[in-house]
């Protein structure tokens, strides 16, 4: 598994040591070749191996001078073997490069508890603008990002493939434009994996909701590098073609599909990655 880690690297203030900005300068220079052409708050990200040695170097230094330098990892792009695809036992569709934009006078709402913000996606449709990627690729296999929820927007034509290989037409949803058209299809599911079934350890337990009782997991910023999401064997008991996690991560619950799914989206979409979701072996 090759993973490379999107990060911004930068160091707080003006008065910062003269040392620190001296090594971040180095870390900087040495960074170029790694460098995205995306910004995020006005400073470069760059993409780079997680293994790598300059990597790791980063990461010791930031350890030591949390309090001067600005370190965030922005996302992990994961590609797989088609070894280690086929020993996956569910998969994480990664977010895309691509997005279509929302309404700005149409909010697509949620669910939302008023206590802890956990949202559950209803019944009610959402919205997209007809121009972009869905005006270009509306004839093509594909998928892309809804730029305001998040959500995945799965073209006509993939789900179209989707249900004649025999994944049920209830597991998608439509997302139209003002005009009602059916522009994509976004994931739905009512089937939830069990609690603690699915383990991303890369997030960590922030709270149990004395509202809704929903279980909150946020991303854990002490962890550097991409960690394989997990099953164990009673999630892959209840594994459907489209499954969510009982935890909700960022507020959301995560979407998870099974080889069947997978394995049809990978053979129609060439830019489509995955976060494969393993067996559960640590004991």
């Amino acid at each position: 598994m090759e993973v490379n880690v999107e990060i911004v690297l930068s160091y707080n203030d003006e008065e910062t040591d003269w040392k620190v900005k001296k090594n971040i300068s180095r870390f900087i220079y040495r960074l170029k070749k790694y460098r995205t052409g995306n910004r995020f708050s006005g400073e470069y990200t760059y993409k780079i191996n997680q293994d790598s040695e300059l990597y790791k170097q980063i990461i010791e230094f930031y350890k030591s001078n949390k309090e001067d330098v600005e370190f965030i990892c922005l996302n992990y792009g994961v590609k797989i073997t088609d070894e280690e695809f086929e020993k996956a036992k569910a998969f994480v569709l990664c977010f895309p490069e691509y997005y279509c934009e929302e309404y700005e006078d149409i909010e697509n709402e949620y669910s939302e508890c008023e206590s802890c913000h956990s949202k559950e996606k209803t019944n009610s449709l959402f919205y997209a603008q007809p121009k972009g990627y869905i005006k270009k690729h509306e004839n093509d296999y594909g998928f892309a990002g809804l730029d305001g929820t998040g959500e995945l927007l799965l073209l006509p034509k993939l789900v179209e493939k989707l249900k004649e290989s025999g994944v049920d037409k209830k597991y998608f949803q439509p997302i139209i434009s003002k005009s009602k058209k059916i522009l994509g299809y976004t994931f739905i599911t009512d089937n939830i994996l069990p609690q603690k079934s699915y383990i991303d350890e890369n997030y960590k337990f922030e709270n149990q909701c004395e509202k809704c009782e929903r279980i909150n997991m946020t991303e854990n910023e002490n962890i550097f590098y991409f960690i394989p999401k997990i099953i164990t064997e009673e999630g892959i008991k209840k594994l459907k073609d489209v499954n969510k996690t009982y935890e909700f991560y960022d507020e959301y619950r995560e979407i998870v599909i099974n080889k069947k799914v997978a394995q049809i989206i990978k053979e129609n979409v060439p830019y489509a990655k995955f976060y494969p979701v393993i067996l559960d072996n640590r004991n």
